[in-house]
């Protein structure tokens, strides 16, 4: 089962020479490298650091509605890339204010999930208790809305990690330091599964 396959860049980041793809030495992959022997840079194209966080007031789950794609129009926790200097607590908060205009005290937030999706990425998700019921729409967000449990549309869910990460949440107990791993591949004929671990 194959787990990621990428171009890479077609000129090189540092001088702009067309690249190509061999195993530069020392190495036991194939990487996009600069085709000037005079810069002969190589491009180390890793997985994104996606962080989120399930977060909740009393007994009700913040989500927030797509207005970008992918997905737009569904609903998810907030979550995104993390940015250079952060660490993944201070970025789920960070995400969690840009897009539900909401905060939590990112110290206090559990880990609750990592997920690893096929090479691509991995997800690191939250679970985190708001500091007030207070939220609005970001620019990345249609609408944000506090679900009682029942209530969440779960026919409307944006990525299977959402509904992951969330039946999870909702069925874990108060004090359980447990973490879901899950991981996400895709074989050579574009076949998804899923493992536990």
């Amino acid at each position: 089962m194959t787990t990621f396959s990428a171009a890479g860049p077609a000129f090189c980041e540092k001088c702009g020479s067309p690249t190509v793809r061999r195993v530069p030495l020392g190495d036991e992959r194939e990487r996009s490298c600069c085709s000037d022997p005079q810069c002969g840079f190589i491009s180390y194209q890793n997985p994104k650091v996606v962080v989120g966080a399930v977060c909740t007031w009393e007994d009700r789950v913040l989500l927030c509605k797509r207005a970008i794609p992918p997905c737009e129009g569904m609903w998810g926790y907030p979550q995104g890339f993390l940015e250079l200097g952060e660490t993944t607590r201070m970025g789920a908060a960070r995400e969690t204010f840009e897009e539900a205009g909401a905060k939590f005290d990112s110290t206090k937030a559990e880990l609750m999930a990592i997920y690893n999706l096929a090479g691509h990425q991995v997800q690191m998700i939250y679970k985190a208790q708001l500091l007030s019921d207070e939220f609005e729409a970001g620019h990345e967000s249609s609408a944000v809305e506090l679900f009682k449990w029942e209530d969440i549309p779960w026919d409307e869910l944006a990525f299977p990690t959402v509904q992951w990460a969330l039946e999870y949440a909702q069925n874990k107990a108060s004090g359980d330091a447990s973490v879901q791993e899950r991981t996400k591949l895709v074989d050579a004929d574009g076949n998804w599964s899923v493992k536990e671990g």
